[in-house]
């Protein structure tokens, strides 16, 4: 039961594995959606509360401008109230003071104007010098009035007694009351009369209710919370109405001694947002102020939140819906190209089904990345092998030579071949940028009259061109001359120099080819006595040596050419000619030993030349031979001795070559400029030679091959010395010390300061 319940729990992660890939897409999509839609939804819930916030304070501006307006009209009506007063025959000073009958009428005339006027309640009038006031209830005496009639604080009542004497213009007081019974303040508008005059001989006294003020001020806040205030021109405030704030009157005049002018402003008092919307009346000099708390215009946005969840719900809902859609999709097809993947792969015997569908394809694309490279190093090889194989006589079948040409693309223009060989002198330096560019350049060569193919063949110090034409064999002279003129022009234009090129003689088939390489190889032998730049026929050298009573001359270039490449077939097939024609010619015996030992002679002087060893056996059959069979059978095994001897001085050379160039780089490894370029310029290899070379002899590509020479010498640094990690790095050529570090972990897994710790 166990055991069942281990391998359902496998299976189910195992498939949230697999389908890991469809997850990430619909989180993916989910956040593409919800990102944008929450940010502007923020915008949106910001704008609102800003939106609101203006709605609200133009709304108040508004209100407060109506505000200023009715006070502004009333304060006008209480000035004509004075102007009229003091144009009143029956209250000058003279009519009120004289006679009881005049102060009666006085005071109905007062009560008259009282009641006329809406937000005084009482109407007095003063006389500078005088200690009584004349009111609409009659007359009474300044101490009486302010101690009786409207009781306030003395110092409030000196104050009002002092500034009736001295009034110039009208002027708005607060009095303080001491009466149980008033429960609002008092406010007092003087006006001198006569208006506008420098000598005013009086002062009207109007009394007004705060509350007449505040009355006004309280629909401006609606139900919001907040405060409305009026002050004077002097900045004091004389009227004010709050509701669920409780701001200092201290407050209120720090804001108000800031923020001077119309219009709204954002303050912070006691670390608190507040809103204050100001207009100041020109005529009056009285400001209007609504101070609101700023916190009260979100939570005024929040009663719509439930409206609000309910459509951000649905949008997220079909938000969520799409992003489903869209993940599923988009994740069929990758789906479909993993499962074939794995179909492969099981094929194989080698399937993963806990991999998921990430995994899967990038380890196609890995496995397809390493193939390309395979591919891309394989595609040079294969290519000069089989130019090689050609070249050297090694391709007898003609259906494996089309389907090498038709894999390479090579294109022909007719049914003649001929081959140039392109000698690079040992002595002459060329530059590894040019070297390149040349060997692209010769790649393929589509020339007037023919068209080349070429390829390098570093060990004959060579370049080889497989030239191609259809002209008639009438003209090939001139078809090669300007071919090679040509392939010299491009070589001087690349290098600086003319090169000597060996031309052999045209064959009518591909795999007869290897003749004319063989001719163009010989032909280059005579470059000891020609000069740079000198173009060499072989038709040319066999026409020097001929004679009609010998063997054939080329023939017996071919032959000492053949063995010289250590091809055996080739120097067989020139054996073969030689000795076809001694037996077809009508000679003597004497003249027939006479070429016989010429011929064996060639070999020898080969032998000679090229420092090889000859076989005691070979000697005793190349000088008793009775018979043209004799010699043929002596000289095969000369030939095949002296091809193999050929081979193996390569082969040393090649492993003397690879000595040399794996001692250099052990030399100079530790050199922060030491590159494939640099190595490859230094022995006068191409690239891409050079690189499979390397790899040929280690086993590793270049890079790989001088960073591990690198890690082991910072190993053993590391464990014989105490030198700063930095150093160390840096000692054995690498710049970017991090950049190693990282190498280093991944190839010994810890990093390098752990590994000196574990070896010390």
């Amino acid at each position: 039961m166990s055991d069942r319940l281990i391998d359902r729990g496998l299976k189910m992660e195992n498939r949230k594995r697999k389908h890991r890939l469809f997850y990430q897409f619909l989180i993916s999509h989910i956040l593409i959606f919800a990102i944008p839609f929450t940010i502007l939804s923020c915008v949106v819930y910001y704008n609102a509360v800003v939106s609101f916030k203006g709605e609200v304070e133009s709304s108040n501006m508004f209100k407060l401008d109506q505000l200023k307006k009715t006070f502004d009209l009333m304060a006008k009506g209480l000035d004509k109230t004075a102007s009229r007063i003091s144009i009143d025959t029956d209250l000058t000073p003279f009519s009120v003071r004289n006679g009881s009958y005049n102060g009666v009428i006085a005071k109905d005339e007062l009560a008259t104007y009282k009641d006329s006027n809406v937000i005084a309640e009482e109407i007095a009038l003063y006389f500078h010098g005088d200690d009584r006031l004349y009111t609409s209830v009659g007359m009474s005496s300044l101490e009486t009035f302010f101690s009786s009639i409207y009781s306030v604080a003395a110092s409030d009542a000196d104050k009002l007694i002092m500034d009736l004497n001295n009034l110039r213009e009208p002027e708005l007081l607060r009095l303080s009351s001491v009466s149980n019974k008033q429960q609002n303040k008092i406010l007092v508008y003087t006006v001198p009369i006569p208006r506008n005059s420098q000598s005013p001989y009086g002062t009207v006294v109007f009394f007004i209710s705060e509350s007449m003020f505040t009355e006004f001020a309280t629909p401006i806040l609606g139900d919001f919370i907040g405060g409305v205030y009026i002050s004077d021109s002097k900045g004091d405030l004389f009227a004010s109405k709050s509701k669920g704030i409780g701001l200092a009157e201290a407050d209120i005049r720090q804001l108000i001694s800031l923020y001077g002018d119309d219009g709204v402003y954002n303050a912070l008092i006691d670390k608190e947002q507040y809103s204050m919307m100001r207009e100041n009346s020109e005529s009056t000099g009285w400001s209007y102020i609504v101070v609101m708390p700023t916190s009260q215009f979100i939570g005024r946005v929040l009663e719509m939140r439930t409206f609000i969840l309910i459509v951000c719900t649905v949008v997220v809902m079909i938000g969520i819906s799409i992003a489903f859609l869209l993940s599923r999709r988009q994740y069929r097809p990758i789906r479909g190209i993993a499962d074939r993947i794995r179909s492969l792969h099981a094929l194989r015997g080698n399937a993963n089904e806990s991999k998921h569908e990430l995994d899967v394809l990038w380890s196609s694309v890995e496995s397809t990345r390493e193939m390309i490279e395979q591919l891309d190093y394989q595609r040079p090889i294969v290519r000069e092998q089989f130019f090689f194989k050609l070249l050297k006589g090694m391709m007898k079948d003609v259906a494996e030579i089309e389907t090498n040409v038709s894999r390479e693309n090579l294109v022909w223009r007719g049914e003649s071949f001929f081959v140039a060989v392109i000698s690079i002198d040992s002595n002459e330096y060329i530059p590894m940028q040019s070297r390149e560019e040349l060997l692209r350049m010769l790649s393929v060569v589509p020339l007037s009259n023919a068209i080349g193919y070429g390829v390098e063949m570093t060990m004959e110090q060579a370049i080889v061109m497989l030239m191609n034409t259809d002209c008639e064999p009438s003209g090939m002279r001139q078809v090669q001359e300007a071919a090679t003129s040509e392939l010299s022009y491009l070589f001087e234009g690349c290098c600086g120099f003319k090169p000597m090129i060996g031309l052999g003689n045209a064959v009518s088939a591909l795999i007869d080819v290897n003749r004319s390489f063989i001719e163009a190889c010989a032909a280059l032998e005579t470059s000891a006595k020609s000069r740079s730049g000198s173009i060499l026929f072989f038709n040319d050298i066999s026409d020097w040596k001929e004679r009609h009573d010998w063997y054939p001359v080329e023939e017996q270039i071919r032959l000492v050419q053949s063995m010289k490449q250590g091809n055996k077939e080739a120097a067989n097939a020139a054996l073969e000619a030689i000795l076809l024609d001694l037996q077809e010619k009508d000679s003597s015996l004497f003249m027939f030993r006479c070429m016989s030992f010429d011929l064996v002679n060639t070999c020898l002087k080969a032998i000679s030349e090229w420092k090889l060893t000859l076989l005691k056996g070979h000697v005793s059959l190349l000088t008793e031979f009775t018979s043209l069979e004799q010699l043929r059978q002596a000289m095969t095994g000369m030939i095949a001795d002296i091809c193999n001897q050929v081979e193996s001085s390569k082969q040393n050379k090649n492993q003397e070559l690879g000595e040399r160039i794996l001692r250099y780089i052990q030399d100079h490894f530790k050199e922060y400029d030491l590159n494939l370029e640099r190595i490859a310029d230094h022995f006068q290899m191409s690239l891409s030679y050079f690189s499979r070379f390397i790899r040929e002899q280690t086993g590793f590509t270049f890079s790989e091959y001088v960073v591990d020479l690198r890690m082991e010498e910072v190993k053993r640094q590391l464990k014989q010395t105490g030198q700063p990690i930095k150093d160390i790095v840096a000692g054995v050529g690498y710049a970017d010390v991090p950049n190693f570090i990282r190498k280093f972990k991944n190839a010994e897994g810890i990093t390098p300061g752990q590994y000196r710790k574990l070896h010390s």
